[in-house]
């Protein structure tokens, strides 16, 4: 009856350890997962300011050159590339949104604070 009680002892630490292991092993995937989000939200960020850069001087020339007969056309096309751009930037922004919801939704699925 004690071998019984050792053995059940014995196989319910091995079954904790072996819960354990799963969660090392687990962790690494997320928390991989949410440091490869957190990349691209960096790598968006970036990106969002290179256009909103662009759309400054876009704009800057387009102020410029639009009373400027030889130059209406350039101006009109700068108008223009500025709208592009701030359209991109709206879009690297809905990305930017999606990627945190995702990585809030990962951070609270294993009890970490959100950001």
């Amino acid at each position: 009856m004690q071998v019984k009680f050792v053995f059940g002892k014995v196989r319910g630490m091995s079954l904790h350890f072996g819960l354990f292991l799963m969660t090392l092993i687990a962790s690494p995937n997320w928390q991989e997962e949410v440091a490869g989000i957190d990349k691209q939200i960096g790598q968006l960020q970036d990106l969002q300011d290179r256009y909103k850069s662009s759309v400054e001087r876009n704009i800057n020339n387009a102020m410029r050159w639009q009373f400027q007969n030889e130059n209406y056309l350039d101006a009109r096309r700068a108008w223009d590339q500025a709208a592009q751009e701030k359209q991109k930037i709206r879009e690297i922004q809905d990305q930017i949104d999606d990627l945190k919801r995702r990585r809030n939704q990962i951070l609270k699925e294993h009890g970490q604070p959100t950001p």
